[in-house]
């Protein structure tokens, strides 16, 4: 119940750090976030990120904790992966819906409809967080630095992803190269789904199903090949 409780409170008091951090203290301003607030406009692509951040760096040692499990019990090592990522995104996306009602109590214009329309975007990030964990999670058997390699990886990710800033501020040339980055999609989309209400479906949609779709084959593919020699080095 006290983890429950902490999914809900967590988000309100990120939120509060926003508001403070952001808006009171740099002032800072974002081209695109005017209309909706610098704290809302943050929020919704922030929990995105949060969900493939620490659903990816929990997969990658998923693996490595459980060893003692696999040598002695007939457990599928690629449940473990799954369990992993599963529960920290279940946790995350509890967090977000209660970021999203305390956004809507608070005054900023969250469309419901938009809402509903971002669950499969949300389902798309969730087959990449997968793929991925299911990648770095075989490498990390075989190369034990890769977890604190991972986490400064995904610091430097995180900006170059527009969470905190909007693709506007950035020069045209860099504007094009953020198409490279496959989780740009994210919070962009569900930007435009739950703050804009625009429901339009694009090749961009498309292109971010199939780059989710082939992440997840790529990292089962490697999982399944680097899996028959773990015993060797567990």
């Amino acid at each position: 119940m006290s983890g429950l409780l902490w999914a809900v409170v967590h988000p309100a008091l990120q939120l509060l750090m926003y508001a403070l951090v952001f808006e009171k203290i740099f002032k800072a301003r974002v081209v695109g976030a005017e209309a909706h607030g610098l704290v809302a406009y943050i929020g919704v692509g922030f929990w995105a990120w949060t969900l493939f951040a620490e659903s990816s760096s929990r997969a990658a040692t998923s693996v490595i904790d459980h060893c003692a499990l696999i040598g002695k019990v007939a457990v599928p090592p690629w449940l473990l992966v799954f369990a992993t990522v599963l529960s920290s995104a279940a946790l995350h996306l509890v967090g977000y819906a209660a970021a999203l009602t305390l956004l809507a109590l608070t005054g900023s214009a969250i469309d419901p409809i938009g809402v509903l329309m971002a669950i499969p975007v949300l389902a798309m990030l969730l087959m990449w967080t997968l793929g991925f964990g299911m990648m770095v999670a075989a490498i990390q058997v075989f190369v034990r630095d890769l977890a604190q390699v991972l986490a400064q990886l995904l610091a430097f990710w995180f900006f170059l992803t527009p969470v905190l800033y909007s693709r506007a501020m950035l020069p045209e040339f860099a504007q094009r190269l953020m198409d490279w980055n496959p989780l740009t999609y994210y919070p962009e989309r569900l930007r435009a789904l739950i703050l804009d209400s625009d429901y339009a479906l694009g090749w961009n949609d498309l292109n971010a199903l199939l780059v989710a779709a082939a992440m997840l084959g790529f990292g089962l593919f490697v999982f399944a090949r680097l899996r028959r020699h773990f015993e060797d080095f567990l």
